[in-house]
C-alpha cells in the first residue's frame, strides 16, 4: 500500500486546524502565567531577569504562531536532540505554523518552549507544566481512593489464593479490567471492581459490566496480547510501558503494573518516561516521584490512608527489588516517528530502544501522541490494518499493544464501514465535520502487533 501523506494544520477537516489556532496559544499563555508566578517567588535577581526574558520569548512564540511564520532551525545545538528537527526541516523545506505537518509542528513547539528554558542557567530544571500536572492529580482524589480501596481488597484475595493458584480465566479477566482502567483513566467504568471479589469477575453482572465498558472500544486485540503474556516462562515476562500522561493516568498504569506483578503474570515492569517537559502532561521520571510524595501527603489525600499507604509500600517494595524500573530516552522527544525504532537509527536512541525491546514480552504504548507516532500520523483509511499503519514496526519482532483513546485524526484497524457510520453520527449531532468524531475522546482502540509480519 502507498504510504499516505501526514495530517496538516491547514486542513479544517483535521483536528490540527483548531489545535494550531486555538489550543497552542492557550497552552503558551498558561505557560506565561506559570512562569510569571514562579518569578514572583524567586529571590535571585539573575533568576528574575532570566525569567523576564523567558516570558518575552514565549510571547514572541505566540506571535509567530498567530502570524503563521516559518519554523526556523535550532541554533542551540548543545541541547540533545535538536539536530533531528533541523535535519527534518532541511528535508521538507519551508514549514509554517498554520499550514505545516501537524505532528512535526507540535513536537517542534514543545522543543522550542523547552529550549527557551534550557538556555537560561537559572531555569534549567524548571518544569513549566508541573503545577498543571500536580493540580490535576490532586483533583482526581475520588478515583484514587476508589482504586486504592479496590487494590487492597484484591491484593488480599490474591494472597489468600497463593497456595491454590488463580485460574487462567480469572487472571485474564483481571488483566482485561485493569487494562480498561488504564485505557480510559477518569472515564473508566469501575462497576466491575465495585465488589472487588475474584469470584464475581466471572458472574453474569461482571460480564455485563465488561460489555458496557467495551462498547466504545472500536477494535480490541487484547486477547492476542494476553496469549502472548502467558506463553513465556515467568523469567522472560518483562512488560514495558511507553507512558503518556502523568497524574491520574500514570496512577492507573501503576495499578495495572501492580496487578501484573502481584499475580505473577509478569516478572518485571519498565516505565519509559520523557526526559523533558512534554505535551503539557507527559510523564517524566520526577513526575513518578512527585506522585508518590503527593500520595504520602495526608494534607492532600486525607482519607483511606491505610489503603493508600499499603499501595505506596507495594510500589516502593517493587522498586527496591528492581521489579519496577524507570527509564527515559531522548528518542521520545525528537520529531522522529516510531518507525525509527530500528537498528539504523543510531543518533537519537532509536537503535538502543529497538535492541532493548527485543527482550520485552510486551510493549504497552499508551495514549494519543504515542499512537500518532506509531502510525506516522498519516491519513490512513481508518479500516487499514494496524500492522500496515505501523509500517516496519510490524516486522520488528517488537510485540506492541497500543492503548489509545481517540483524540486526534489518525486511526487504523476499524471494521469496514465503521468510520463512515461514526462520521455520519457525529455530523448528526450538529458537528460541521463528521470525521472529527475521532478527536472527541469518546471512542478508543486496543491494537496489537506481534512484530512478525
Amino acid at each position: 500500500m502507498t504510504i499516505p501523506p501526514p495530517y496538516y494544520n491547514s486542513d479544517p477537516h483535521s483536528f490540527g486546524f483548531s489545535t494550531a489556532r486555538s489550543r497552542w496559544p492557550k497552552i503558551l499563555h498558561t505557560a506565561i502565567d506559570d512562569t510569571t508566578r514562579e518569578i514572583s517567588i524567586r529571590e535571585d535577581i539573575d533568576a528574575k531577569t532570566e525569567g523576564a526574558q523567558i516570558v518575552q520569548e514565549i510571547i514572541q512564540l505566540v506571535e509567530e504562531i498567530q502570524a503563521n511564520s516559518c519554523l526556523t532551525p535550532f541554533s542551540s545545538l548543545f541541547i540533545p536532540g535538536l539536530k533531528s528537527y533541523n535535519e527534518t526541516l532541511s528535508k521538507i523545506g519551508e514549514v509554517t505554523w498554520l499550514t505545516g505537518p501537524w505532528l512535526f509542528c507540535e513536537c517542534y513547539l514543545y522543543r522550542r518552549l523547552d529550549t527557551i528554558f534550557k538556555t537560561k542557567s537559572k531555569w534549567l530544571e524548571f518544569d513549566v507544566f508541573d503545577r498543571l500536572k500536580r493540580e490535576t492529580f490532586k483533583s482526581s482524589a475520588l478515583g484514587i481512593y476508589e482504586l486504592a480501596i479496590r487494590y487492597k481488597q484484591l491484593n488480599s484475595q490474591i494472597q489468600e489464593k497463593k497456595d491454590n493458584e488463580l485460574d487462567l480465566e480469572s487472571l485474564q479477566l483481571l488483566f482485561e479490567e485493569f487494562v480498561d482502567v488504564s485505557l480510559w483513566g477518569n472515564a473508566t467504568d469501575l462497576s466491575l471492581l465495585a465488589n472487588a471479589s475474584l469470584d464475581d469477575i466471572k458472574s453474569v453482572q461482571g460480564k455485563e459490566a465488561r460489555a458496557n465498558s467495551s462498547k466504545n472500544i472500536l477494535c480490541n486485540d487484547l486477547p492476542q496480547a494476553w496469549n502472548r503474556l502467558h506463553s513465556l516462562p515467568l523469567a522472560k515476562r518483562r512488560v514495558d510501558f511507553v507512558l503518556d500522561n502523568a497524574g491520574f493516568e500514570l496512577f492507573t498504569d501503576l495499578m495495572l503494573s501492580l496487578l501484573l506483578l502481584d499475580t505473577k503474570i509478569v516478572d518485571k515492569v519498565v516505565l519509559h518516561c520523557k526526559c523533558r517537559p512534554w505535551m503539557v502532561s507527559d510523564t517524566m521520571i520526577k513526575d513518578y516521584h512527585n506522585l508518590i510524595n503527593d500520595l504520602k501527603d495526608s494534607s492532600i489525600f486525607d482519607e483511606h490512608r491505610f489503603e493508600i499507604d499499603f499501595l505506596i509500600s507495594k510500589l516502593e517494595s517493587y522498586r527496591n527489588q528492581g521489579k519496577i524500573e524507570l527509564q527515559d530516552s531522548e528518542f521520545w522527544t525528537v520529531d522522529l516517528d516510531y518507525w525509527n525504532l530500528s537498528p539504523s537509527e543510531t543518533k537519537y536512541g532509536g537503535a538502543d530502544l529497538y535492541k532493548y525491546f527485543q527482550n520485552s514480552c510486551l510493549v504497552i504504548v499508551k495514549g494519543d501522541l504515542n499512537y500518532r507516532k506509531l502510525t506516522g500520523d498519516r491519513r490512513w483509511p481508518r479500516d487499514t490494518p494496524f500492522t500496515t499503519a505501523i509500517d516496519a514496526l510490524a516486522s520488528s519482532k517488537i510485540h506492541i499493544l497500543a492503548l489509545r483513546t481517540c483524540k486526534a485524526d489518525v486511526c487504523a484497524g476499524l471494521p469496514p464501514g465503521k468510520d463512515e457510520e461514526l462520521s455520519q453520527y457525529w455530523k448528526s449531532l450538529g458537528n460541521e465535520y463528521g470525521e472529527l468524531w475521532c478527536s472527541s475522546g469518546k471512542w478508543a482502540v486496543i491494537s496489537y502487533s506481534d512484530g512478525e509480519k
